[in-house]
């Protein structure tokens, strides 16, 4: 007996130096690897991925060897508020199923099991990390995979790499898509603003380590990293990831008692705003369509009639589609015969009169308007129909567009305010362990408070802590920071 206990023992402590070989591992593999679909679940195009048996192979491997510590870290404050979370959470998806009639089992469960697989992997890293070597290591393979993935997609701009997306159902099935001229891009993640909130992310702590590093060289590779993540942060035009990295680096400088770059940080975004068309008309469209409700011309068309501005389709000469052809007949035969002489000819489709007719501003109007016409509307509606408990995970579809109204809308109060008591604890320690810890650690904790800061201001607008890519990336740093500091106290 003793000798097979000595033998567990043997194989725990082995698999145990390993688990951060394995949070390197989907540091990378997450970030890189195109979201292409193992297996579809009914009634919905989330998908089962390869990275979900990656983290499930992690995460068992991380049980077997803390069976020992379990009561050690059930009694960790952080720990208790995720079980408290995901105990609400559960309720949330019964009362759902029994009370309110808006979820089926299968997806509540689906979805409750999603957020229970993206906020774990922060419970593996702060229990693993030993050493602030594994954490400098992490932040240097952070910045290549960052570097990487910033490289492929100004491929996909000039050299047409391959593009994989979720951004609807038959894309998330795993198409091979290129991008279309004056497309976004998307690099290896499944759209541009799961791309731009990764890219805030990397420029944040990017931000804060630069002056950690000492050596020239160093030096020189976080600038090449940043500048072009941020060039392609740039060519994402996700306005409010934009932002939210400008918060975040300013706090950071802030944090840092370095005030008067903030200055330089503005006239330098100011600079870069002027410099990148893409995110420059966007931002202006932004005031002059949203704010101002003012902009350019708006479609205006003459019953039964086509104008210049009407978007159209042109016909392939080689297709032999006939449902498509079919279509077009059938839209023609509304406009005039003056304006169709040609299968060419323009011809009404999507847009509506009222809309602008700049291609910019027209994206722009929409992007807000199906915000606050309809998702938010939408995740009201669900806070008032349970205010405690809302009408469970998978409710509001796949799409809220802000995480707050999503988390009000499917989890009601209590799910929300567990929700803020994991970031409230978060903060509060990694402020304590600020004041407190000196060199990389120090550092490496400010990071990862600024992260926080620019994810939860990118989380307004989009539903940025259900992404996988983004979420199981951001709760594995938070979870390191956290290792930091917990070494910390335990060496003083």
């Amino acid at each position: 007996m003793d000798q097979f206990v000595a033998k567990i023992n043997s194989l725990q402590s082995k698999l145990n130096s390993w688990i951060f070989y394995g949070i390197i591992a989907l540091s990378v593999f997450i970030p890189l690897y195109p979201k292409f679909p193992l297996a579809e679940v009914s009634g919905t195009y989330v998908a089962i991925r390869l990275e979900d048996f990656l983290l499930l192979l992690l995460v068992v491997i991380w049980g077997f060897t803390n069976i020992g510590n379990v009561k050690k870290i059930l009694k960790l404050t952080i720990t208790q508020s995720f079980l408290l979370f995901w105990f609400i959470g559960l309720i949330t998806v019964i009362s759902g199923v029994i009370l309110t009639g808006t979820v089926t089992l299968n997806l509540g469960l689906l979805h409750f099991f999603r957020r229970v697989e993206y906020m774990i992997p922060f419970l593996v890293a702060a229990t693993s990390i030993q050493n602030v070597r594994q954490a400098k290591i992490f932040v240097y393979v952070m910045f290549i995979t960052a570097a990487i993935v910033a490289i492929y997609g100004f491929g996909q701009i000039y050299f047409q790499f391959p593009v994989i997306s979720t951004t609807n159902s038959e894309f998330s099935k795993g198409q091979i898509l290129t991008l279309s001229p004056g497309a976004r891009p998307n690099s290896t993640f499944a759209g541009h603003y799961d791309l731009a909130a990764y890219l805030s992310i990397v420029l944040v702590f990017a931000g804060v380590m630069f002056f950690f590093y000492k050596s020239l060289k160093q030096k020189a590779f976080i600038i090449g990293t940043s500048l072009i993540s941020f060039a392609l942060l740039g060519f994402t035009a996700a306005r409010i990831s934009f932002v939210a990295t400008i918060l975040g680096i300013g706090f950071s400088f802030l944090l840092m008692q370095k005030k008067l770059l903030i200055v330089l940080l503005i006239v330098a975004s100011v600079i870069a705003v002027a410099a990148i068309p893409q995110l420059r008309h966007r931002l202006v469209a932004t005031v002059t369509v949203n704010l101002l409700e003012g902009g350019g011309p708006k479609y205006e068309p003459s019953p039964n009639t086509v104008n210049e501005f009407t978007p159209f389709i042109r016909r392939d000469a080689n297709s032999t589609d006939s449902a498509k052809t079919a279509t077009i007949a059938a839209d023609l035969k509304e406009a005039t015969p003056s304006t169709v002489s040609a299968w060419d000819k323009p011809f009404p489709a999507d847009i509506a009169p009222g809309e602008p007719t700049n291609i910019t501003e027209l994206g722009v109007y929409r992007s807000f308007n199906i915000r606050y016409d309809v998702e938010w509307p939408r995740a009201i509606r669900s806070f008032l129909k349970n205010p405690l408990l809302g009408t469970g995970y998978s409710s509001l579809t796949i799409a809220t567009d802000n995480d707050y109204l999503r988390a009000l809308g499917e989890t009601g109060i209590l799910g929300f305010l567990s929700f803020s008591l994991v970031f409230f604890v978060l903060i509060k320690r990694y402020f304590k362990a600020m004041f407190k810890l000196q060199g990389f650690e120090k550092y490496f904790v400010i990071a990862s408070i600024c992260i926080i800061l620019a994810t939860l201001t990118t989380s307004v607008f989009i539903d940025i802590l259900e992404a996988s890519k983004i979420a199981i990336f951001f709760w594995i740093i938070l979870g390191i920071a956290w290792g930091v500091s917990e070494n910390h106290e335990k060496n003083t």
